[in-house]
């Protein structure tokens, strides 16, 4: 074990940590040097790590805490890891793991982490049992039985579960509370396992939870210590708030990685900026998305809590939405269910970008699946089997490149490109063909880059004026219309 400096910040919060005298929850997952009173030493944690514990991950890691039973986590007490810094904690993977799922953040500091273990085991099994106990069977037979088969308010406990590879990962219970015009979280319960991503389960439950936040109508303000009541049966069971009474240590924890910090005007509550930054935090998507996301959000007035369900309810893809971010200026308008029916001219516009952007969408679905039906060496993989393609909206040109094609599949829509090993692609979305669209794509012809134009089934195209192929869709225009009215309608109820 690499000797740290007296003056190390890190060995002062390992001395905190040593001398400390935890909960026997913590006592029998912590690592610590002999004599310590812990179950484990450090020493017995370098045996458990074996070969996965490199010279250079000798010197650089030091470890702390069992995460689960193939993982452990590590306090970083070298500079040698990049981005990484003295003091953070990471997350070793016993078990073999691709290269990017090793070493991820599990927290920003060791005495906060193992601090957030002592609050969080000491309520897992009461929240458990709460979940288990009162609020499923509770929902079940309230919601869920053949005879009443109804929805529920959004004012009612709901049990959530989160489960992956048929292990549940996360379970919570959740409310809508007129008290505060907010959302009351009662329970809140995950874990880390094996086969799932570092802080997966935080990460989704989180989505879930600000999504429903969003979907009810309220400020976005989440508590976790109002009390809430459950019918079960003929009885009516009073819960207390949260077990912890406060932002869940986890869900802290998950937040400090992505510098997020919860709690701070209010330990129990989670206010509404701090819900919004979680928010775009926990949403999935590309860096050059996530730029023009942060842009709509400071200069075209797009609030962040709309721009992330829409992502999360698929209600927009993530192609789709950076399109209409870089190529619309009615982009905000869209995204709340588009412009009044009886203004013609702001429909017609918006029904435009509308139909290009679901057009690129459905190619890029269409370029970045591989079909493996036809599979003869093996068992046919219904899972992963994305080509990797990646996109560039070009602002100017209302257009998309496409990267990373596969050669072996060729072009979508088209037999112009047969024989030709296409990596790169250019594409102009169109419902109608322009003078300036048919400028625009001759000049990037010429100077021979991979062009084409994407246009409806039954759309008109100019013969003998467009110097580069033609991608048709197998939708029509009508049916292009239908689909962009169903996403503006649900875009329009998406919030109470």
């Amino acid at each position: 074990m690499t000797a740290l400096g007296d003056a190390s910040p890190v060995t002062s919060s390992l001395a905190l940590i040593y001398a400390t005298k935890w909960s026997d929850a913590v006592s029998d997952v912590l690592f610590a040097p002999a004599g310590c009173g812990t179950q484990f030493t450090v020493e017995d944690a370098y045996e458990l790590a074996g070969s996965c514990l490199d010279d250079d991950l000798l010197d650089s890691l030091l470890p702390l805490c069992l995460v689960d039973e193939r993982s452990i986590a590590c306090v970083v007490i070298g500079t040698d890891l990049p981005g990484r810094v003295a003091g953070d904690v990471v997350r070793l993977h016993l078990n073999k793991v691709a290269a990017h799922h090793q070493l991820h953040l599990l927290d920003v500091d060791p005495v906060f982490y193992v601090h957030s273990l002592e609050q969080e085991l000491k309520a897992r099994e009461p929240g458990l049992r709460r979940v288990l106990d009162v609020v499923g069977p509770a929902y079940q037979e309230s919601y869920l039985v053949e005879e009443k088969e109804k929805k529920p308010r959004d004012f009612v406990v709901r049990p959530v579960r989160i489960a992956c590879q048929n292990v549940i990962v996360a379970l919570g219970a959740i409310a809508q509370d007129s008290t505060f015009d907010g959302l009351s979280v009662v329970a809140w319960q995950t874990c880390e396992v094996p086969h799932v991503a570092t802080h997966e389960a935080n990460r989704a439950l989180a989505a879930l939870m600000l999504a429903d936040a969003f979907q009810n109508g309220g400020t976005m303000e989440i508590r976790f210590d109002r009390t809430a009541k459950v019918v079960f049966g003929e009885e009516v069971v009073e819960l207390a708030g949260h077990p912890e009474h406060a932002v869940p240590a986890s869900l802290r924890r998950f937040a400090r990685t992505v510098g997020v910090v919860l709690g701070v005007h209010d330990p129990a509550a989670i206010q509404p900026s701090e819900a919004r930054a979680l928010f775009l935090a926990v949403t999935p998507m590309p860096d050059s998305l996530r730029g023009r996301v942060d842009e709509a959000v400071a200069k075209r007035g797009i609030t962040p809590e709309r721009l992330c369900f829409t992502l999360l309810s698929q209600t927009w893809r993530e192609v789709e939405l950076d399109f209409l971010l870089a190529c619309s200026a009615r982009a905000g308008s869209v995204l709340e269910g588009g412009a009044d029916w009886q203004d013609r001219s702001a429909r017609q516009a918006e029904m435009e970008v509308c139909r290009a952007a679901l057009m690129i969408g459905m190619l890029w679905r269409r370029m970045n699946g591989r079909d493996s039906a036809g599979v003869t060496d093996g068992v046919r993989v219904v899972e992963d089997v994305s080509v990797g393609v990646g996109w560039d909206v070009l602002d100017d040109d209302g257009a998309v490149t496409f990267t990373g094609l596969d050669a072996a599949d060729g072009v979508p829509w088209t037999t112009a490109f047969e024989g030709h090993a296409i990596r790169t692609l250019t594409v102009f979305p169109r419902s109608s063909i322009t003078r300036d669209t048919v400028d625009r794509i001759n000049s990037r012809a010429a100077r021979g880059e991979q062009v084409a134009v994407a246009v409806p089934r039954d759309a008109r195209v100019p013969e003998g004026l467009i110097a580069a192929p033609v991608l048709r869709c197998p939708d029509r225009i009508a049916n292009l219309d239908q689909q962009a009215e169903n996403r503006l309608l649900t875009a329009r109820i998406a919030r109470a």
